[in-house]
């Protein structure tokens, strides 16, 4: 429905910034799990357990080789779908997920497969004598990861927690595919509705290129602070 901002965007303002909120709430959700279980699933893969590192190693391959949009449908129908026949053989109420909650699970699983190997390949950067070193003097090791281990890890991590967090934010529009309120559905709505839908998509991929203008800055004065107190070499 229009709203009360006028004309701005044919009354559709204030749905466009909804969406946008949304997309953003989706974006920063997913990232949090994609980091949690992106350090679980790259410790996975460190694992001297041959176990635990096939099944983390399976894990990475397996997700990063589908379309993130194959993926989403498959985990949300799909998933909804098995649960739902869990409930019902123990006569429970069916269960209906919430769109929100399972966009942000989803994006979160597929980009930590991404995030597992970034963050694989920092912690091999970090020179293990450090962390022989920290453990000499008495650290545990949850303190010699968090004290000395993850900064360090941070500062090899971020160019490509970065670029998926890009990738992660542009990858919310797929989830206009199980009817969530973002930024592309609202706009396609607005669009239908009003008979622009090629001005509501345009102001949709602006709204974008802001979103990733104002990432790329954050991220280069967060690359900043984790390269204090080091030196590049130029060979």
């Amino acid at each position: 429905m229009p709203t009360e901002s006028g004309d701005l965007l044919y009354g559709y303002a204030d749905s466009i910034l909804h969406g946008t909120l949304i997309t953003l709430q989706v974006g920063l959700g997913s990232l949090a799990v994609a980091v949690a279980l992106g350090l679980l699933v790259a410790a996975g893969r460190l694992s001297r357990g041959r176990l635990l590192a096939w099944t983390a190693t399976a894990f990475t391959t397996l997700m990063r080789s589908g379309p993130d949009f194959v993926w989403l449908l498959f985990l949300y129908y799909g998933g909804q779908t098995a649960l739902n026949l869990i409930t019902q053989h123990y006569g429970m109420p069916q269960v209906e997920i919430n769109s929100f909650v399972a966009s942000v699970i989803v994006l979160g699983v597929i980009y930590s497969a991404y995030l597992a190997e970034t963050f694989r390949g920092a912690f091999l950067a970090v020179d293990k004598g450090q962390a022989e070193s920290a453990q000499a003097y008495g650290f545990s090791r949850l303190q010699t990861f968090f004290h000395i281990v993850f900064p360090q890890m941070m500062r090899f991590a971020l160019p490509g927690i970065g670029n998926n967090w890009l990738v992660m934010l542009k990858a919310t529009a797929i989830t206009s595919m199980v009817s969530l309120n973002e930024l592309i559905f609202l706009s396609r709505a607005a669009g239908k509705a009003t008979g622009h839908s090629l001005e509501l998509l345009l102001v949709a991929a602006l709204i974008y290129l802001l979103l990733s203008t104002v990432s790329v800055l954050a991220l280069r004065l967060l690359a900043a602070r984790y390269a204090a107190g080091s030196k590049e070499i130029t060979l």
